[in-house]
Formats: C-alpha cells, sequence, structure tokens
C-alpha cells in the first residue's frame, strides 16, 4: 500500500494511482463495480475517471471524497452542475456540453446529450452563445441507484482517494 505522502503527491500533480488491490475493503470493490457496470448505459466510467481508469470527461471525483457522504450523494444527485454548459449553434440547435477549452478560435467540449459524450471541436464562428446550463440533469439522478448502492460508490470514490477503509452505511446518504 503506498503510503499517505505519495497518494497526496499522486493527487496533487494528477497522475494515476492504482485501481485494484487485494487490501481494497469489499464495499468500495462493490462500488467499483457499479462505477464500471457496462450494463448501465449511464455508467459512472463514462464520464468520470479514477484511478487512471474511465473517461476524464467530468470533474475530477477525489476532490469530493472528503466531504460528508450525505453531501457527495447531493453533488452526484445535482439537478444543476457549474461544470455543463448550454450550447446553442448558429443553426439554434442547442445541447449541454462540458467545454474542455475555449482557445485560438477552437471551442473543444463534450456534447452531453450523447452517451457516452461525444468529443467536439467548433469554430467558435459556429457557436451562437454559450451559457449557463439551466435543464441538463446528472444521469445517476435517473438511475435509480439504492442507497446501499450509493453507499458502495462513496466508499469507492473514498478508497481511491485517500485509502479509506470505514465504509460508509446507507443510512449516511439519506
Amino acid at each position: 500500500m503506498l503510503s499517505w505522502p505519495i497518494w497526496l503527491g499522486a493527487l496533487l500533480l494528477g497522475f494515476a494511482l492504482p485501481v485494484a488491490s487485494a487490501d481494497m475493503p469489499e464495499q468500495a470493490a462493490r462500488g467499483r463495480k457499479i462505477f464500471f457496470d457496462d450494463s448501465n448505459a449511464k455508467r459512472c466510467a463514462l464520464c468520470h475517471q479514477l484511478g487512471g481508469e474511465g473517461r476524464a470527461v467530468g470533474p475530477d471525483l477525489t476532490r469530493l471524497a472528503r466531504l460528508s457522504p450525505k453531501a457527495i450523494v447531493v453533488s452526484i444527485n445535482a439537478s444543476r452542475t457549474v461544470y455543463a454548459q448550454e450550447i446553442t449553434l448558429k443553426g439554434r440547435r442547442s445541447f449541454p456540453a462540458m467545454v474542455v477549452s475555449d482557445q485560438e478560435g477552437k471551442v473543444r467540449l463534450y456534447d452531453l446529450s450523447k452517451m457516452p459524450p461525444e468529443e467536439l471541436t467548433l469554430d467558435r464562428s459556429e457557436i451562437y452563445s454559450i451559457k449557463d446550463n439551466a435543464s441538463w440533469r446528472h444521469p445517476p439522478e435517473s438511475t435509480g441507484y439504492t442507497d446501499a448502492q450509493l453507499a458502495d460508490l462513496v466508499a469507492y470514490i473514498r478508497w481511491m482517494a485517500y485509502r479509506d477503509t470505514k465504509g460508509v452505511d446507507p443510512s449516511e446518504v439519506k
């Protein structure tokens, strides 16, 4: 197991950490299965990355790990997010997006109306507006995770962030 200073350095520098290990608690292992569940069309790993696995479309979830379990679930189920933007093209087609970069006349983004999100690079001249998201909802809101599954997901996020072995009781996510 890596020591705390190595984990802290890895988090600060942003390099990938090991994902699975023999000492991963059972609850975190269940959370990992949910995170990467291929049978779920809206699985977490389509937009989030932990330990170098998944897609880094959305924000780094390890930043949530120090919050209370309930606060993490509130973030997961948030009806609005500061990260998503509404893109309206000059032809007036609008879609929710995660803007990655906006420089030198090019806007790189992920179209969140598609699953998995589609990466696009658009000329700035093609875009009518980029504004605050008013309608996009985080997919887990509609997937129907139980409190026990949410507790497992939180346990996995905490394990990956700082090797928390305490676990999360389902009552803590309500």
